[in-house]
């Protein structure tokens, strides 16, 4: 019962693929929704962007109990937030403060429950210099 419940409500969620590009030093909003349709989110979820381009992936991860930054790459230190209620409210956008041009890629939006992984979306960022 508990399986077929995650699975339904992983299926809930959109997956979108996106591209952006914007200029150095400016805060940017990484979009990752919930469907506004889902009843709630699974219990015990963890949610994580990553750039799967970079040898410690890990740009941004929350869990239920807050912010987990133990394995976050190095350059996002101190440039990445979420919203403290997104696990509650759906929203799962990203804010990457002062963007340089490195850190042009795909970014990738995941939540795992219960041992399960999905995709929620992917943006490809380019972020130029003036």
């Amino acid at each position: 019962m508990l399986k077929s419940t995650l699975e339904y409500l992983l299926n809930l969620f959109s997956q979108h693929a996106s591209a952006v590009e914007l200029y150095e030093g400016d805060s940017f909003i990484l979009p990752c929704q919930y469907n506004t349709f889902a009843p709630s989110v699974p219990l015990d979820p963890t949610l994580v962007w990553t750039r799967h381009d970079l040898s410690l992936p890990v740009v941004h991860q929350r869990s239920l109990t807050g912010d987990e930054l133990t394995d976050q790459n190095q350059r996002y230190r101190r440039r990445t937030s979420m919203k403290t209620d997104s696990l509650r409210t759906g929203d799962f956008s990203l804010t990457l403060r002062n963007p340089i041009t490195s850190d042009s890629g795909t970014y990738t939006c995941t939540i795992t429950a219960f041992g399960n992984t999905r995709t929620l979306t992917a943006v490809e960022l380019q972020v130029k210099d003036f």
